[in-house]
């Protein structure tokens, strides 16, 4: 087993030669790698765009709407007092737009063309047509905009939630880039020190095989020394094989072809990171998750505005005017279509309605109740968003004074075990306080290597936290 050990190891240690042979990324470079080749980041933007056109395809209903048209009657049907039969040729052409001031205006062109077979001239053929200008303004429901700039304010809380909403999701997955590089260094920081124990442990096994051969030692402290060895002998093996799927988490992170390298990463420049800096000198700190439930808040209350808004009764002043032309000859009537000699004009308003009953009610109370459970929840969120940042700001100093604490404690391990090992040279002490000495140094250094993978993970996750302004 230790030759397939050795073998596996020294597999590594190559590789991570290999790797340092090249320019070792730091991590800055490693999360703009990630952002560039992780398809998770490009999805995500994709999502942002998306939500950035709905905003904008909202005022789809304020695009001009042209209509044209075409059709040829023929009426044979009695009575009728033109003829035994009559063909209508009919061309229309019409533009109107709805402005956001609630305003809807028209033009259109019309021209019909008759003839009527068995009826006396100039009754048997003739042609009319008009050009002709409408409005509507609405005085109540979306009076200068009124309805408009509701939907727009609605729209725009809705963007703000959908881009927000992928900005969490980019931090998450920076989050986890992150923690990956992390772990990833623990691993490898792990492999040098399992590698070291191991080392050590074999030389002291063959020290002490010599005493027990020269009679100076028991052979239970020879096995209990090779149990410490076989120990350290898994150990290290299971460094091996944890590096080897952090690893594989980096390659997922880079979204790296089959035949693509890792890239060498090196911790070596690694100050702390700005999360905490970008935050300090901020008020009205929260989660971001938490103050994502305050916009959904918000745009259920302008939806029930709508809701309440449309079911309103409206007034409408209505107008138009329009040209007349008539002739027997198509082409002159044409010619006269612009002429105002007999113009047509229409002025008047429009009152609607819906009566109030139980399902118009009930569609009013259910929007306005789906707004009232979402605010609610939204300000119990907004207290928990808020907690949630003093307490991460706590953790974050404990975490970084256990660190240090953790430090000294790995040091005086070691120290301790390295005093062990001299006396038990001397002779001074028992195989058992060297096993104890050099087992708790080992699990002393790796608390502390976790302690610190720890830190840097919290550090990472402030990303979730944002500064609002209200």
């Amino acid at each position: 087993m230790n030759l397939d050990l050795n073998l596996k190891v020294t597999f590594v240690i190559v590789a991570l030669l290999s790797f340092s042979s090249a320019q070792a990324i730091t991590l800055d470079e490693y999360l703009s790698l990630a952002k560039q080749k992780n398809r998770l980041f490009s999805s995500y933007d994709l999502e942002q765009g998306a939500s950035n056109d709905k905003r904008e395809a909202g005022d789809l209903i304020l695009t001009p709407i042209l209509t044209a048209g075409y059709s040829v009657t023929s009426d044979k049907s009695l009575p009728s007092t033109l003829g035994s039969k009559r063909v209508v040729n009919d061309y229309n052409l019409g533009v109107s737009k709805n402005f956001s001031t609630g305003t809807t205006l028209g033009l259109s062109a019309r021209t019909d063309q008759f003839q009527n077979t068995g009826i006396t001239p100039p009754l048997d053929q003739y042609a009319t047509g008009s050009l002709g200008v409408s409005f509507r303004q609405s005085l109540w429901k979306d009076f200068f905009g009124a309805g408009t700039r509701l939907r727009h304010e609605r729209e725009s809380v809705v963007n703000k939630y959908e881009t927000l909403s992928v900005e969490l999701k980019k931090r998450n997955l920076l989050i986890e880039a992150e923690s990956s590089f992390w772990d990833y260094a623990v691993s490898l920081e792990n492999l040098n020190l399992k590698k070291s124990n191991f080392e050590r442990s074999k030389k002291l096994s063959t020290w002490t095989s010599n005493r027990v051969s020269n009679g100076i030692s028991d052979r239970s402290d020879l096995m209990s020394i090779r149990a410490l060895n076989s120990t350290r002998e898994l150990e290290l093996s299971t460094a091996v094989d944890d590096l080897k799927v952090q690893e594989l988490r980096i390659r997922q992170n880079l979204d790296l072809a089959e035949n693509e390298p890792t890239p060498p990463m090196t911790t070596e420049q690694v100050a702390q990171r700005p999360y905490f800096a970008e935050l300090s000198n901020k008020k009205n700190i929260i989660r971001i998750d938490s103050y994502l439930s305050n916009l959904d808040a918000e745009a259920k209350k302008f939806v029930a505005k709508e809701i309440r808004d449309g079911l309103r009764p409206d007034l409408a002043f209505v107008g138009s005017y329009n040209t007349s032309s008539y002739d027997r000859e198509y082409d002159e009537m044409q010619n006269n279509l612009a002429k105002q000699d007999y113009p047509k004009t229409f002025i008047g308003v429009n009152f609607s309605w819906q009566f109030g009953t139980d399902a118009k009610a009930s569609q009013i109370a259910a929007a306005d109740k789906t707004a009232l459970a979402a605010q609610l929840s939204a300000d119990r969120n907004k207290m928990i968003g808020r907690d949630a940042w003093l307490e991460h700001v706590r953790r974050f100093e404990v975490a970084r004074q256990n660190v240090m604490t953790l430090e000294k404690i790995a040091e005086f391990q070691r120290e301790r075990a390295k005093a062990e090992q001299y006396k038990f040279s001397k002779g001074r002490t028992v195989t058992l306080s060297v096993v104890t000495a050099e087992t708790d140094a080992a699990v002393a250094e790796v608390v502390y290597m976790n302690a610190k993978s720890n830190l840097r993970k919290l550090e990472a996750s402030t990303q979730l936290f944002i500064s609002i302004e209200e």
